[in-house]
């Protein structure tokens, strides 16, 4: 074969046989890779889809075989079983999840049984619609629902909404209910006159927790609260602050609790305390205070009952208010001490004062900051009370400063 001018010598037949023949050969081991993948994956498809057949198979079978263990329960134990299910749910409404209404939903036995359980029917969380409709409806629900408790003790949130009237209309929903009420949940809005749903308690009540919003009246709201009933154990004021006339205001309700959950200014501390002599367990949201310019000395005094005592300090304090008030404190009878704060350190010299003063038995000390004490300083801690658990948690998100 004759050459041609610049391509070179020309190619042998048997040079192109054998490359063509190299190239059929890596296409077809291509082709073969690429059908022995697909059947591979459309064996391992086929074999999970036999796989969750037989699973589907042995669920329906084991569905039917514990729906007969069930349905063959005493109604003793379906009662402890319903109250598990329950027992860590604060309010409840046809929509929550877990909920009494789920329970009666499963068989006719459940149902007939839930439906007989009054302590099942002793939660419940109310709101008030915009609606007119929508809540004649929820009304007609709410009876119902509150008529299966009979003769319980009742645990109610009330959510009056941004609807015309409806702390009336919640009001004369729950009257006939009110004798029952052990613990109460309102959710004060815009537009809600407190005094409308804190007037005329009943002697049941242990329990109040109030949530304010910008309807927020401090010396209205101070003058109803003081009109609580002596029965009442645990006070949780939420979202907003009261001065110091508020708090003394208060002075007949301080006197019988032993729980309070409260935002307060850090001056404002010691004497509330000292109007709280009942008080065994107490949380604080210390508030952003104009100064901190209180006599230490003066102010120092012992509470004989604090058990457990929760601090919470927000961010962008203008200075730290906590070595003040552990100078302060002795409580010779503290167990918990839980310290929440955004300080770069904690008040490790007026914490070691304070426990060597109080000589309380304290069993656990919880630090949650952003920067925890070094091993050192707890050891400084645990050398004073050698039984003394200390908890450390690391917290990288900022506390929100309450809203006066």
């Amino acid at each position: 074969m004759d050459q041609i001018p610049g391509l070179g010598p020309p190619l042998q037949d048997q040079d192109f046989n054998s490359e063509q023949h190299e190239e059929l050969d890596a296409v077809s081991h291509e082709t073969l890779d690429l059908v022995n993948s697909v059947v591979d994956k459309t064996k391992d498809l086929g074999q999970r889809l036999v796989n969750k057949e037989d699973k589907i198979t042995e669920s329906a079978v084991l569905g039917e075989e514990l729906g007969s263990v069930a349905g063959r329960l005493p109604a003793d134990v379906l009662f402890e079983i319903f109250n598990y299910y329950l027992i860590d749910s604060d309010h409840l409404s046809r929509r929550s999840d877990p909920s009494p209404i789920l329970l009666a939903s499963v068989c006719r036995r459940w149902r007939d049984t839930a439906f007989d359980m009054a302590k099942l029917w002793g939660k419940l969380s109310f709101y008030v619609d915009h609606s007119s409709k929508k809540w004649k409806r929820s009304a007609l629900y709410y009876d119902a629902w509150l008529q299966r408790s009979r003769d319980c003790p009742l645990s109610l949130q009330l959510r009056p909404g941004y609807a015309k009237g409806g702390t009336a209309k919640l009001r004369r929903l729950i009257q006939p209910y009110m004798s029952r009420v052990s613990s109460l949940d309102i959710i004060f809005w815009n537009d809600v006159e407190p005094k409308n749903l804190l007037s005329d308690l009943p002697e049941t009540l242990q329990k109040l927790t109030v949530n304010f919003a910008d309807c927020f009246d401090a010396p209205e709201t101070a003058h109803s609260l003081s009109e609580l009933p002596s029965t009442v154990r645990s006070l949780k004021i939420r979202d907003r602050i009261f001065s110091p006339d508020c708090l003394y205001s208060l002075y007949p309700v301080w006197a019988h609790l032993t729980h309070v959950e409260i935002a307060i200014r850090p001056r404002s501390v010691l004497n509330f305390l000292f109007l709280c002599p009942k008080l065994s367990s107490c949380e604080l949201i210390l508030d952003q205070p104009a100064s901190m310019r209180f006599q230490v000395h003066c102010a120092r005094h012992p509470h004989a009952n604090l058990q457990s005592l929760c601090i919470i300090c927000p961010e962008n304090f203008y200075f730290d208010p906590l070595p003040a008030l552990f100078n302060a404190f002795t409580l010779p009878k503290l167990r918990t001490l839980e310290i929440r704060y955004a300080f770069l350190s904690s008040p490790h010299q007026e914490l070691r004062g304070f426990l060597k003063r109080s000589k309380c038995p304290l069993e656990i000390l919880i630090f949650d900051a952003v920067v925890t004490p070094p091993l050192d300083q707890q050891g400084d801690l645990i050398a004073i009370i050698p039984s003394l658990k200390i908890e450390c948690r690391l917290h990288t998100e900022a506390y929100e400063e309450v809203d006066v």
